[in-house]
């Protein structure tokens, strides 16, 4: 079970992956591809350093919300980690497990460090939905009546869940299979994780989300007048951007690889820019933008691994020394 939780949403991302590369296989694409990297790569590059510091600030004080003291080398190398992987199947997940280890959490609290990566999605959502519903997108009138209803669907989903939660733990006896006492427990302490964050403390951190998803926005930008598409405006990338973000967060498939470039692909379509220039367009931003965090963060992670490693090194010594 476990194996086709992970194979089957990566199957069908890198099927969607592929349907979008099969559209920008046009013959005039290699060019286009390597004007943007001339044009972006610095400005893309530059950018990814507050992107990256504004994210980690956001994890570190939903993490301080829920009582989580976690020391900043430790936490760095669970966030790098996880920035390297959350474009894989649940890969943004990865951050909470490391963080679990090597801050020797206990189950407990890893449970609710899952909560502070989810809530970040929350606050993307809360961010990008008016966004879409005042943008819009040309010829998709449907669209924010479905989001709209999406969003509904999802809400109903955890109270139903939240009110299935409390009717098995009052039920839980000594004779309930010991699986099912886990489960159990690991989602009551998730959704009372979640119940914590739900306070005017957590309202602060849409800004720096905020700043973050700006900036995103800005790379895309960057991406679209450099292939000379100047047709469509910085608000109505926010649009585009806002709706690639909504799909990956409420597409019940756990991965960001082939939904973003699907999602980003149809909207620039919907502005007129032709099919093979707005593929060129979303796989250049998943390598740039991909590229340069997995750059950026896997520095990041050696350093601060490294200074791990010494200082470990280090109190191994002093304790072997004492008397």
């Amino acid at each position: 079970m476990t194996d086709l939780t992970v194979i089957v949403p990566l199957v069908v991302a890198l099927g969607l992956l592929a349907y979008v590369s099969y559209i920008a296989s046009a013959r005039q694409s290699a060019g286009q591809l390597l004007t943007i990297a001339k044009q972006t790569w610095l400005v893309i590059l530059l950018l990814t350093f507050p992107y990256l510091g504004a994210r980690a600030l956001v994890w570190y004080e939903l993490l301080q919300q829920l009582g989580i003291e976690v020391p900043w080398r430790e936490m760095v190398v669970a966030f790098t980690s996880g920035e390297m992987t959350k474009s894989l199947p649940a890969g943004v997940y990865v951050q909470n497990i490391l963080l679990g280890r090597l801050a020797h959490l206990r189950q407990h609290s890893v449970i609710r460090s899952t909560t502070a990566t989810t809530a970040m999605l929350g606050l993307e959502s809360f961010i990008a939905l008016p966004v879409i519903l005042v943008v819009g997108i040309p010829g998709a009138p449907w669209l924010r009546w479905t989001l709209l209803g999406v969003v509904f669907a999802w809400l109903v989903v955890l109270v139903l869940v939240w009110i299935a939660v409390r009717y098995r733990v009052h039920r839980i006896g000594s004779g309930t299979a010991a699986w099912r006492r886990r489960i159990v427990e690991a989602a009551r302490e998730f959704l009372a994780a979640g119940a914590d964050l739900l306070t005017w403390r957590t309202s602060k951190q849409l800004i720096p989300t905020a700043i973050y998803m700006l900036i995103y926005a800005v790379m895309l930008d960057a991406i679209i007048r450099a292939v000379g598409v100047n047709t469509i405006s910085f608000v109505q990338v926010l649009g585009i951007y806002a709706a690639m973000v909504l799909a990956v967060i409420l597409v019940p498939i756990p991965t960001e690889i082939g939904i973003t470039e699907v999602t980003g692909l149809g909207a620039l379509v919907a502005y007129g820019v032709p099919r093979a220039t707005a593929a060129i367009i979303i796989l250049s931003f998943r390598l740039l933008a991909t590229g340069a965090t997995i750059l950026i963060a896997g520095t990041v992670l050696l350093i601060v691994r490294r200074q791990l490693r010494l200082n470990s090194m280090s109190t191994m010594v002093e304790s072997e020394t004492q008397p």
